[in-house]
């Protein structure tokens, strides 16, 4: 209900779906590597857990600073106490990164012994190894719409607040 112009991609919906991804490929015991408070990433998370009946585990919930270093410290702190866990739903991929070379010096495989998947789709995400797993939020098309709303808005060409969603995809 705001009163000025949005272009957004939604965060819960692409969350949602990253979750949906790992429960479908069998997974039970996913970590959140990320920030927590007041983030809708997370949010996303703690939800899906419970429609599908996932007992919500906060050993396996690492609240991070969105960076490398954040998503190397907090998938060893996870892995460090609990190794049962065979996927992790990290809330960028900067953190993302971090977390496979954490997971990798803790001595397991990714893919084949834990899962990661992320968000944003940034390009360095195709060059780390194993290639992350991520889903596309089109930020340079939403900074495009953005000024495409802004300069009709400028021009008196609407007067009513838009919102547009952008979509996204695995």
């Amino acid at each position: 209900d705001a009163e000025y112009d949005q272009v957004i991609c939604d965060g819960n919906a692409v969350a949602t779906d990253a979750l949906e991804f790992l429960i479908q490929q069998g997974h039970t015991r996913i970590g959140y590597i990320g920030e927590t408070t007041k983030e809708t990433r997370y949010t996303a998370y703690c939800n899906v857990l419970k429609n599908h009946h996932i007992p919500f585990d906060k050993s396996i919930v690492a609240n991070v600073a969105i960076s490398s270093e954040g998503g190397y410290q907090g998938a060893k702190r996870i892995l460090e106490r609990n190794q049962d866990v065979t996927a992790f739903f990290c809330m960028n991929d900067i953190t993302a990164i971090g977390a496979l070379k954490s997971i990798q010096d803790c001595g397991f495989k990714v893919p084949d012994q834990i899962s990661v998947i992320s968000m944003d789709d940034i390009e360095i995400a195709q060059y780390v190894s194993p290639m992350l797993t991520t889903m596309h939020i089109p930020i340079e098309e939403m900074g495009k719409m953005t000024a495409k709303i802004l300069i009709d808005r400028i021009n008196k060409g609407h007067n009513l607040p838009l919102k547009i969603s952008l979509p996204y995809y695995l």
